[in-house]
């Protein structure tokens, strides 16, 4: 009975060491792994911000300093806090560049995530400084349902925020009436979610290009 209850107690110390040998052994391979693709995948996010950018602000220049970087984590602490409107607490601001054109700025270029339906969609947009959507980019609705979420990468759909200003809170509709004028997006249809999420993301951009005004 002794040599019974010894026996399970070396097996349970051996599969311990044991398990502990192979959870330590995969933290250091995943930790390496990690280490390895950490810049690459980097590098490769920021060629597609870049990319966005170049699209959705033709022909202009970027930059960034200091004064932009810091008004962009304040407002979004004011964002997470519910300051600037509860439903948007959801957002993060993640960048933003001026856009010149000329030598003289023209306006902004921004990156915002609103989440969706799975996750964080994840958006650029190019801003006049007079507040006027030049153009939008969705940089990622992986997490999104495929042919219902994932829509919002087309332009078909995501056209409509184009020429949409600041001097309007952009709300969503399900019953096709949006419209520039009444500051209404419609719908993606079985996708509601991710059409407000992208929604609310948009107006975080303008209120912030409006406050640097």
């Amino acid at each position: 009975m002794a040599n019974s209850e010894n026996k399970q107690a070396n097996t349970l110390i051996h599969d311990a060491i044991a398990l502990f040998i192979i959870t330590l052994v995969a933290g250091v391979l995943l930790g390496a792994v990690y280490m390895i693709t950490k810049d690459p995948i980097a590098k490769a996010e920021e060629e597609a911000t870049n990319k966005a950018y170049a699209a959705v602000y033709k022909d202009a220049e970027f930059a960034s300093d200091d004064t932009l970087t810091d008004a962009v984590k304040n407002f979004q602490a004011d964002v997470a806090a519910g300051k600037i409107d509860a439903a948007y607490t959801d957002v993060e601001l993640i960048e933003a560049r001026t856009a010149s054109s000329g030598g003289t700025q023209a306006g902004y270029v921004v990156k915002v995530s609103g989440k969706g339906y799975g996750g964080a969609v994840t958006i650029a947009l190019g801003i006049t400084n007079e507040g006027e959507v030049l153009g939008i980019q969705i940089l990622d609705a992986s997490n999104e349902t495929p042919g219902l979420g994932q829509n919002s990468t087309n332009e078909g759909w995501n056209g409509q925020y184009v020429g949409m200003t600041s001097d309007k809170t952009l709300s969503v509709v399900k019953d096709g009436s949006g419209s520039k004028e009444s500051g209404t997006i419609n719908s993606i249809s079985g996708a509601t979610i991710t059409s407000n999420a992208v929604t609310r993301a948009v107006n975080v951009a303008l209120k912030f290009v409006a406050g640097q005004q």
